[in-house]
């Protein structure tokens, strides 16, 4: 056990996670082999994989080069917005666990709710596909199912039609875009969720109110955007290369900000894209 593994998040299905895991940008393939392992260096052992083959084979290289056992690792992968309804969420599945190099996945997350090729027919396919990773998690290929930038609509259309309801959300939720109807649809239902910062972000690390929050509470500014998600009792998934401040991620369990600051962080403009419509988005 390390600092980083000492905190975990129980979920509804009763498996724990680590409250805080490593995002891997999809966006680094030249140095993604050396950024997973610095990030096991860094003592992280919940990994949230890309959904391309490409990335899921340097992952699953770099883990089989760390020789860090499989059972002391907990690794999310996600469902493509190609390989949407039952029999191909299934094949996707098995392709992405041969890719990684591993019978199993600890989390397994539908990666969009509307993808654009499935739109005609997302009444139907989304709940086949859902019906894929319920099978998937009774025969224990997955030990967790879930959703991811599911909104709150996505998210009652599945309960309305599952079996077994998701136990996860993962969702863009940060200082300034706070999500608050995503956010609350999830906890009603006991879904946990868990917040990550959107691509490109280094004007919402950079502005100016991080900063001052950052000098007010000594600690950095991402550490600022991740104990905001632990006040709304979010698990976190963080990034960046900076060894020293991976590996003091664990600090963000240290301090707390006051009520007035939270609400602040709420309110401040949003640094970060602007919110994408799943149902008319072009992808």
């Amino acid at each position: 056990m390390n600092a980083l593994t000492n905190h975990l998040t129980r979920l509804h299905n009763g498996v724990s996670i680590p409250t805080i895991g490593y995002r891997i940008d999809r966006e680094i393939k030249d140095t993604m082999y050396d950024t997973v392992l610095l990030a096991l260096e860094a003592g992280f052992r919940h990994l949230d994989l890309p959904c391309d083959d490409e990335s899921e084979c340097i992952i699953g290289k770099a883990i089989k080069d760390s020789s860090i056992p499989r059972n002391e690792l907990f690794l999310t992968m996600k469902l493509g917005n190609e390989n949407h309804t039952f029999h191909k969420a299934n094949a996707a599945l098995k392709h992405s666990l041969h890719n990684v190099g591993t019978d199993y996945v600890d989390m397994y997350l539908v990666n969009w709710p509307n993808p654009i090729q499935y739109r005609d027919t997302y009444e139907t396919s989304s709940i086949e596909t859902w019906r894929s990773l319920e099978e998937n998690y009774k025969n224990g290929k997955a030990r967790v199912i879930g959703l991811a930038n599911f909104e709150a609509r996505h998210i009652e259309h599945i309960l309305e039609h599952a079996e077994i309801a998701p136990m996860f959300n993962q969702a863009r939720i940060y200082p300034g875009f706070p999500f608050v109807d995503n956010l609350d649809c999830a906890n009603k239902h006991g879904i946990q969720t868990i917040g990550f910062l959107p691509p490109h972000h280094q004007d919402i690390l950079n502005s100016r109110e991080l900063k001052i929050f950052s000098e007010k509470y000594q600690v950095t500014p991402r550490q600022i955007c991740m104990r905001y998600l632990l006040e709304k009792d979010c698990c976190i998934l963080t990034q960046g290369v900076d060894f020293e401040e991976l590996k003091d991620s664990a600090k963000v369990f240290d301090f707390t900000l006051s009520k007035e600051d939270l609400l602040y962080l709420d309110h401040m403009r949003n640094y970060g894209l602007e919110n994408i419509n799943p149902d008319t988005c072009d992808f």
